[in-house]
């Protein structure tokens, strides 16, 4: 009786499927040894870059689901050897058995032992064999791949939205490979931190729904073509590599769990977000977090909530109430400690709530806010605003000459179709509505770019001076709790509270915009390097 066959074929990876005659070579063997042995060739199932250390292999599992049936219409799975067909002990024999139970048999072209209880132990230290071959390439392939990664090369993965790789060495046959702005899926980024911290300006800044929506509402898309989604947004607002270090190893490959910090691998690459916009981002993010945040926080009357954080471990600080000798006081404490227990928190930092908020307010307004200090918080920010804009004409050169190609790009295109040498239009078609949307993005950010830092003054006289430091005090104290919340939120970045010190921070740009128009404070960008009110830290009232 004629056996019937499905063939099996696979290499390892994409590169080896695109590059090599393997799986070619397996079928076309299939085929000789099918009629060599007059067996009826059915059906082929092919991996192009699966590992054979598991069974998630696609065609794998369609072929298993197509022949493990009761009557199966297949007698013969065939394979060029048993590595093709699993590297694994344990997995070789239940799917080998689990064939059996539906009258298939496993044939390897190239590895016949024959039959009975010999063949049986033969395959079985033949599979370990190749799991053991398969393990020991893998370690020291991940080996290399360690050492790569620590001389600042990049492994040959896609690199993040906002990069590219080109050639940084070769060694002999090695091409070895760094990470560079991809200019114009970089100014996408920028445009997401920056809805993020300030929004669109016609509204303040925008939380991950409301960006995703902006974005597809703009005909912005990600690097697939595709409509961007709420995880896409969220995991590049969080990639570390923005801020000037890509992560590898962070993950064990197969089983996709995290592995511990300490075996991480840093790699430096070019900054598209500055440091202190990415470590806001984050503090933001971590603040709005429903485990972590009620939604109460963010409208509530707190002055310094999201600001405040425990020095001795990070946390934020979040509002209790106690009794002491003058009745019932409310106060900021280590939200850690309160939490998960005395046991995150070696220190835990508690401060009543009109002390801080006393002190918050007087370091503003005496120590910041004065005549002889704003015209130099002012050049500051100035000489801050003249660099970005630097940095600005060199991305807009950038999307310009990406604008010109792209355009240049669809011009040959219509003409194609116009002289007849492009027959199929629905391909043309779709290929000039990509290029349309990457030349009307282009065109969208070229715009953002001439829009996107503020007016500045250029210098303050003193009575000028005087007058805005006075006018931005009153604001500050005599304002109602809503608007005296928005201000300080928008002067301050982040309250370190220590024992005998808090911390105070803010972007400098910031104040300089509060300067410029005091009605739109809280609306304003952040910038890279924070301002003190002093060189050292802001001394506070002991707790008693």
């Amino acid at each position: 009786m004629t056996k019937r066959v499905a063939v099996y074929a696979r290499v390892s990876t994409t590169r080896q499927a695109e590059n090599d005659i393997s799986i070619p070579d397996q079928l076309a063997h299939a085929k000789r040894f099918c009629a060599s042995k007059g067996w009826s060739f059915l059906s082929e199932y092919v991996d192009a870059g699966a590992s054979a250390r598991d069974d998630k292999r696609p065609q794998f599992q369609r072929m298993m689901e197509a022949v493990c049936v009761d009557p199966s219409p297949i007698d013969v799975v065939l394979i060029h050897s048993q590595s093709r067909f699993f590297r694994d002990v344990a997995g070789y024999s239940f799917w080998k058995r689990k064939l059996e139970k539906y009258g298939v048999s496993v044939v390897s072209m190239t590895q016949d032992f024959g039959e009975g209880s010999s063949a049986n132990f033969a395959e079985t230290v033949l599979a370990a064999a190749d799991q053991y071959s398969s393990e020991e390439t893998a370690k020291h392939v991940t080996r290399t791949m360690l050492e790569n990664a620590r001389q600042g090369f990049w492994n040959g993965s896609p690199p993040p939205f906002g990069y590219r790789t080109v050639e940084a060495e070769k060694r002999g046959q090695k091409i070895k490979k760094r990470l560079e702005i991809d200019e114009r899926e970089a100014a996408t980024v920028r445009k997401i931190f920056e809805l993020f911290l300030k929004g669109d300006g016609t509204k303040g800044p925008m939380g991950v729904k409301d960006i995703t929506s902006w974005l597809n509402r703009n005909g912005f898309r990600n690097r697939s073509g595709n409509p961007y989604y709420l995880s896409i947004v969220h995991a590049m607002l969080t990639r570390d590599a923005y801020s000037g270090v890509y992560y590898y190893n962070t993950h064990d490959s197969r089983t996709r769990r995290a592995r511990p910090r300490d075996e991480w691998v840093g790699i430096d690459v070019p900054q598209i977000i500055p440091a202190t916009d990415f470590k806001r981002v984050q503090a933001l993010l971590r603040s709005r977090r429903p485990a972590m945040t009620g939604p109460r926080t963010i409208s509530s009357d707190v002055l310094l909530t999201g600001l405040a954080r425990c020095d001795s471990c990070g946390s934020a600080m979040m509002l209790r109430t106690g009794k002491g000798m003058g009745g019932t006081y409310r106060y900021y404490a280590c939200s850690s400690n309160r939490l998960k227990g005395p046991s995150t928190c070696s220190r835990p930092i508690a401060v009543r709530e009109d002390e801080l908020n006393r002190l918050v307010l007087g370091a503003l307004t005496d120590q910041l806010l004065t005549p002889e200090r704003l015209p130099a918080l002012v050049r500051e920010a100035l000489g801050h605003r003249q660099r970005t804009a630097a940095q600005n004409r060199v991305r807009k050169s950038a999307l310009e000459k990406q604008l010109k190609e792209t355009s240049a790009k669809i011009d040959r295109l219509i003409a194609a179709v116009a002289d007849g040498d492009l027959p199929d239009m629905r391909q043309v078609r779709g290929q000039i509505d990509e290029l349309s949307r990457q030349r009307d993005e282009a065109a969208h950010l070229l715009a953002a770019l001439d829009s996107e830092l503020p007016q500045l003054r250029q210098t303050l006289s003193k009575a000028q001076a005087t007058s805005i430091a006075a006018n931005l005090k009153r604001k500050l104290l005599d304002a109602p709790r809503p608007l005296q919340k928005r201000y300080v939120h928008g002067l301050v970045t982040e309250i370190v509270v220590s024992k005998e010190t808090a911390m105070i921070s803010g972007p400098p740009l910031a104040l300089a915009a509060a300067v410029a128009s005091p009605d739109k404070l809280g609306e304003v960008r952040s910038f890279v390097r924070e301002w003190r009110t002093r060189r050292d830290s802001n001394s506070r009232p002991s707790d008693s």
